[in-house]
């Protein structure tokens, strides 16, 4: 049975989080083994984080420009390469190690009936601008009664792992993440079946493979709709992090330095784990250096 006055009420509560995320929240001071970065008003949106050598690459979401940014530790910009797709929502990117893939999936409000992932050469040098992608589109279930932030089909976290890629839902209505199994070389193909991941108790926003310790790492912040005191006593969105091991087995989930919206996750070469940060009208966007190691 449909409840109507209940969806308008979390579309709501949904609504003013948008709200508050546009008001200054502050942010905890750094400790030993953690830096925070300021990133380029460029960047003020930016949703999804990839860790190349010393460098990152990552994107605006929803209704940015359709431009990825290479930038070194100091938030300097470095490269840009401008795609000829539309963003949509992009939420997140991988790599195989030869391509890069771009994750058009975000789909908080249900309405979407496909997905896209583009794939774009990891080395950019020689590419034309407008680079035109390859496109991968993956095929959501039929279904004309998905509520906004009422269901399971949105996706902001996407991980390269084992010659496949896996799409990892926010689960906004379950609240269990669940991944997805996408082949890299299939141009259509429909969504298959869900995997879960044990419950970290929080909304998946990034993720990231391990490969080294054969470990999942996934990012988010709880539920804004029973979290919303949190947000109204500025203490933030108190994002946090979750380790699990191959089979998905839950090891441990801690609290992330910052409480702003962590949105992307990457694993440098040095095995230390950096996140980044969206920022609003008052805040600037940020990319830190947590402190902790996949080790």
């Amino acid at each position: 049975m449909s409840h109507p006055i209940r969806y308008s009420i979390l579309s709501g509560l949904a609504g003013l989080l948008l709200l508050l995320s546009g008001c200054s929240i502050s942010q905890t001071a750094p400790v030993q083994g953690q830096s925070i970065v300021t990133l380029p008003p460029e960047l003020l949106e930016t949703s999804g984080l990839l860790c190349l050598e010393q460098d990152f690459i990552s994107f605006n979401d929803s209704g940015g420009k359709p431009v990825l940014y290479r930038f070194d530790r100091s938030g300097l910009i470095r490269a840009r390469l401008q795609l000829s797709v539309r963003n949509s929502d992009w939420e997140a990117i991988t790599s195989d190690g030869k391509f890069l893939y771009l994750a058009d999936t975000g789909n908080n409000a249900g309405r979407k009936h496909r997905l896209f992932i583009y794939k774009v050469p990891l080395d950019w040098s020689g590419l034309s601008q407008p680079y035109r992608p390859e496109r991968l589109e993956v095929l959501l279930p039929p279904d004309e009664k998905r509520q906004p932030y009422q269901h399971d089909l949105d996706f902001e976290a996407m991980v390269y792992q084992q010659g496949a890629l896996w799409l990892i839902s926010k689960s906004w209505q379950s609240q269990i993440p669940a991944r997805y199994k996408i082949s890299p070389d299939v141009k259509q193909q429909y969504l298959g079946d869900a995997l879960p991941f044990a419950n970290p108790g929080f909304l998946v926003t990034d993720a990231i493979f391990d490969h080294n310790q054969q470990q999942w790492w996934l990012v988010g912040y709880p539920d804004p709709r029973t979290a919303i005191w949190a947000h109204l006593s500025n203490a933030g969105f108190q994002s946090q992090i979750a380790r699990y091991d191959h089979q998905l087995k839950l090891l441990q989930t801690k609290t992330l330095p910052t409480k702003g919206q962590v949105e992307g996750v990457c694993i440098d070469q040095d095995n230390q784990i950096w996140i980044s940060e969206e920022g609003s009208k008052q805040s600037p966007a940020l990319l830190m250096k947590t402190g902790l190691s996949s080790h």
